[in-house]
């Protein structure tokens, strides 16, 4: 979990948020005056403890990274113990319904139904399926009606995600997203990165099964030409995420 600094309030990446038992914090070396701790709080009414029980607490600290000030971080730690002590006054209804709203729950039961479309072929095996020749497919791929990308720690030359042959997809919408990553001059590896990561925006979904007719509930309503902009807005934003 990453946590807010105290000039800015925005995430650092590589912060790590560490809930131990002081014992262990100490055997690890931590630096003890660098901790906070939150009691922890019970909702449940059969979990409250009787008087004089001492409820066990949260531990929270995080490693001193070079050039941080000691005050920075007391401050980083206090605005975690602020939420967590929010957290802990909440009912188990409304805990998971933030939950849901961070990692909703698909609607559509069969999870699986696009399953065997993240596989990939190679240029011959693409001609193959298309019933085309090997010039056919690089024309194709030249015109920025198909995509090819490098498979990382894969020797060979470029494979093709198969979803490109599946007469579902909407292959209009396909030429616009390879020609935007071609314009931003972005990798098409990274496109296909793009295009296989779930998406909180598309309800869970991944761009490719998007594109493989998933339902989303903020697309669903909305007609064929304002879906097709909603989508290459989020193109565009991961294009700008990746290059800067």
């Amino acid at each position: 979990m990453s946590s807010p600094s105290s000039s800015s309030k925005s995430a650092k990446a590589d912060e790590i948020l560490v809930i131990a038992s002081s014992e262990a914090l100490r055997a690890a070396g931590l630096d003890m005056g660098l901790i906070d701790a939150v009691p922890l709080l019970l909702t449940s009414a059969d979990a409250i403890p009787s008087a004089g029980t001492v409820l066990p607490r949260i531990m929270i600290g995080r490693v001193k990274a070079a050039g941080e000030s000691t005050d920075d971080i007391r401050a980083q730690l206090l605005y975690l113990s602020q939420s967590l002590k929010t957290i802990g006054q909440m009912s188990n209804e409304e805990v998971a319904n933030i939950i849901a709203q961070v990692q909703p729950a698909l609607v559509d039961p069969d999870r699986n139904r696009f399953k065997k479309e993240y596989g990939v072929l190679t240029i011959e095996e693409m001609a193959d399926r298309m019933s085309c020749t090997i010039k056919r497919v690089r024309e194709l791929e030249l015109e920025g009606d198909l995509f090819a990308a490098r498979a990382p720690g894969r020797d060979g030359g470029p494979l093709y995600p198969k979803f490109q042959l599946d007469e579902r997809v909407i292959k209009s919408l396909l030429k616009q997203v390879i020609h935007q990553y071609r314009e931003a001059e972005v990798s098409t590896t990274m496109l296909w990165s793009f295009l296989r990561a779930p998406q909180k925006i598309f309800h869970g979904w991944t761009p490719m099964e998007m594109m493989l007719g998933a339902s989303s509930p903020a697309f669903d309503a909305l007609t064929p030409e304002e879906w097709k902009e909603a989508f290459l807005d989020v193109v565009a934003e991961e294009i700008s995420r990746v290059r800067w």
